[in-house]
């Protein structure tokens, strides 16, 4: 008995470091992002960035700059058609944020153009509570501390994140809001599917709509898994309960989710859309078998990307690169440099692919496990990213929906992939159990 004591007392001392060291990655992870902001302009390395002149003057700008401009000089929504302005069509929720410490930092005396720099606040905090948020879906996931510190720094530090943490579009608010989907439907099916979880996913997947509209990709397995719920409950008798907190579910996200478009069709007969970008990154030339097959082996000579279809027009590779490098390309770079991104590149590659297998390969083992909720939300919500990233390729076939902001998601699949394999299943048949 004693050795057990001993054992027992040396496994919390174990668990209590490992809880230390993880609540430092989260913190290394906000250093990092800071730090990043603090390094960049608020005009560097943006996607639509647009144009402003003057808080106090009547010019309509485009981009996401001017979208957020025009908020806070006219305090209203756009009263013209959205479609007719450049990035104006984007849902209004993290412009409306963003208006509001911009409003702010003017009230406090920053002047122009420094007072753009406030937009960055926001998309800073949605980057933190991303990691955040990844930690706990971990915890939800694993038995062990010590187990999720490598899954959970995979988010903390992958320069994609720490990117996009840096812009002032809304890319980074509806990757929080998609993270938030996953945590709180994990949360339903762990604590036995009560209903203030399942208000909490419709809030979520509502909300992260009108953030960003591919958060809505997650209502796919979000609905496979209500779907086997509901057929479980009719088996047991209970349809009635389900169908009615299925509808308080569809009351909740419809109306908020769709707002922004329905508001579009109303006024202006708008349908939902995105405006063509450039000729030059046109893609559509090209046979399927080289935007989605095998990179070419011109893909390890140079890893930027540079908006160019005759440049690079493969889809993975884009995304690899985008996911390093994002849409840079350096005019000068030193021959060390060079080799060193090109093993980075060759790096993220092999280790993209071989977590894209385990992602199935756990998914997969955790149904036979018979943990069949879980793993067929894993599953599904994972095949649901990648196939609707390829839809969304072929839908718009420009380089620019290459870019590795619309996968981004995949990042906490691959994290979850690299928990040890056992320990997803301890951890959720004994929450289950008790």
């Amino acid at each position: 008995m004693k050795t057990n004591k001993i054992i027992t007392a040396h496994e919390i001392a174990k668990e209590n470091r490992a809880r230390m060291m993880n609540m430092g990655v989260i913190v290394l992870s906000a250093i990092i992002r800071l730090w990043y902001i603090l390094i960049t302009d608020v005009g560097v390395r943006q996607h639509d960035l647009g144009t402003s002149t003057n808080l106090y003057d009547n010019v309509i700008n485009p981009g996401h700059l001017g979208y957020v401009e025009y908020l806070v000089k006219f305090r209203a929504l756009p009263d013209f058609n959205p479609f007719s302005v450049f990035s104006y069509y984007h849902p209004p929720l993290h412009h409306i944020v963003a208006a509001f410490f911009l409003k702010a930092a003017d009230m406090l005396g920053f002047r122009e153009p420094g007072v753009y720099e406030a937009i960055q606040i926001p998309t800073f905090i949605y980057g933190v509570l991303t990691v955040i948020i990844t930690y706990l879906i971990l915890k939800e996931l694993c038995d062990k501390e010590r187990r999720i510190t490598l899954p959970l720094l995979l988010v903390a530090v992958h320069p994609g994140l720490v990117y996009m943490t840096g812009s002032i579009n809304n890319d980074m608010m509806g990757t929080m809001f998609t993270f938030l989907c996953i945590f709180f439907t994990i949360r339903w099916i762990k604590s036995v599917y009560q209903l203030s979880y399942l208000i909490l996913m419709a809030l979520s997947v509502g909300f992260g709509i009108i953030a960003k509209p591919n958060v809505g990709v997650m209502a796919i397995p979000m609905g496979i898994i209500m779907l086997m719920h509901m057929i479980d409950m009719i088996k047991t008798g209970n349809t009635g309960k389900i169908i009615g907190q299925y509808v308080l579910f569809g009351v909740l996200s419809l109306p908020i989710g769709l707002s922004w478009t329905i508001r579009n069709f109303i006024l202006f007969r708008e349908h939902p859309g995105i405006p063509a970008p450039g000729a030059h990154q046109y893609i559509a030339d090209y046979p399927l078998h080289e935007i989605f097959g095998l990179p070419t082996s011109a893909a390890f000579r140079y890893p930027f990307h540079a908006e160019n279809a005759v440049y690079c027009h493969n889809a993975w590779q884009i995304m690899f690169k985008t996911s390093l490098f994002t849409e840079i390309w350096p005019d000068e770079i030193s021959p060390l440099a060079l080799f060193f991104c090109q093993l980075l590149y060759v790096f993220a590659v092999i280790l993209g692919l071989t977590l894209a297998v385990l992602t199935v390969v756990k998914s997969v083992r955790m149904i036979r496990q018979g943990n069949t909720m879980l793993g067929t939300f894993i599953l599904s919500g994972y095949a649901s990213i990648v196939l609707t990233y390829i839809a969304f390729v072929i839908k718009y076939p420009y380089t620019c929906s290459c870019d590795f902001r619309y996968i981004a998601v995949s990042l906490l699949y691959a994290s979850i992939a690299m928990l040890p394999i056992g320990s997803t299943s301890n951890s959720i048949n004994s929450d289950v159990k008790a």
